[in-house]
């Protein structure tokens, strides 16, 4: 029976093969992705006029209750919207290195406004976050739109989503007498990168390649990660300290230490490896400088 479902797949492919071959279908050549320096370079001039010709609805986020939430919208400055600020005078800004095609580190600007900080712990790249948000194209559209609150994981998100969350803090969870709960105080911002920290030529249905995006993000409340459940926060397993968690990989076993749970491939799981005196810190036995969860010496 197995055999029958591989032959039976097999002929499924086989057909599907010819069929996207044929003298029928269209046959276009996939583009290389564009050199990153010089795409960068592009869309950050395209932000910045952006952001010197646009607002956004600032004044519904002036006095904001605790649990009040406002929903971005953004606009040109011309004719009754003349007096308006510009967002270039509102944003702050954070860099962010990405290797480009020559292993070079290409500097990607990050543009954001905190509209409310929020009352709690702020997260970690690493954590997953229950937020609701709105996506944009610089065009204006939204590409993609969350109301309600949902659990994300920061590892899984693109970069300029994952790097920005980390500047606001979760809200005051506040359980009801009828049993149900809302937030209060939690954190509130606006972001707005280029696609060297988004989807650069991975086009969506609603995202075309090399776009800019922007987002509205509201940070109700976050959840400690620890992927592996080894024991050891999954902030904590990226060893490079680069926000990037598949490349640590400490025993080569295509395992990225965040999910893997023998870090070190020596057959002492992690939690046994970790702090064996539960003194709470890493146990480092032989005195190398490297952790014994790391350490397969």
């Amino acid at each position: 029976m197995r055999k029958f479902f591989q032959i039976l797949l097999y002929n499924f492919f086989l057909i599907s093969l010819i069929y996207s071959c044929s003298s029928d279908s269209s046959e276009e050549e996939v583009a290389p992705p564009k050199d990153i320096g010089p795409q960068y370079t592009t869309e950050n001039d395209s932000i910045i006029e952006f952001l010197q010709t646009h607002f956004y609805n600032y004044e519904d986020f002036e006095n904001l209750s605790s649990n009040q939430k406002v929903e971005l919208v953004i606009d040109t400055i011309d004719g009754d919207n003349s007096t308006k600020t510009p967002l270039y005078d509102q944003v702050s800004t954070m860099s962010i290195s990405i290797e480009d095609e020559n292993e070079d580190m290409v500097a990607h600007n990050l543009y954001y406004i905190i509209n409310r900080e929020g009352n709690g712990a702020n997260p970690t790249v690493a954590d997953s976050i229950f937020v609701t948000y709105k996506g944009m194209l610089l065009g204006k559209s939204t590409f993609d739109s969350r109301k309600n609150p949902l659990w994300m994981d920061q590892t899984s998100v693109v970069r300029g989503f994952q790097e920005f969350t980390p500047l606001l803090k979760r809200g005051d969870i506040i359980i009801n007498n009828n049993g149900t709960y809302s937030f209060d105080n939690f954190g509130i911002g606006m972001v707005i990168f280029p696609s060297g920290l988004g989807y650069y030529n991975n086009a969506t249905a609603s995202i075309p390649a090399y776009s800019p995006l922007i987002f509205q993000i509201n940070l109700h409340t976050l959840s400690t990660a620890d992927h592996d459940a080894d024991g050891v926060d999954s902030i904590n397993e990226d060893i490079n300290n680069d926000h990037l968690f598949n490349n640590d990989d400490t025993d080569s076993d295509n395992i990225p230490n965040y999910r893997d749970y023998d870090d070190d491939g020596d057959g002492v799981l992690t939690p046994d490896d970790y702090d064996y005196d539960g003194d709470g810190v890493a146990d480092d036995t032989d005195g190398d400088g490297i952790p014994d969860y790391l350490d397969n010496d």
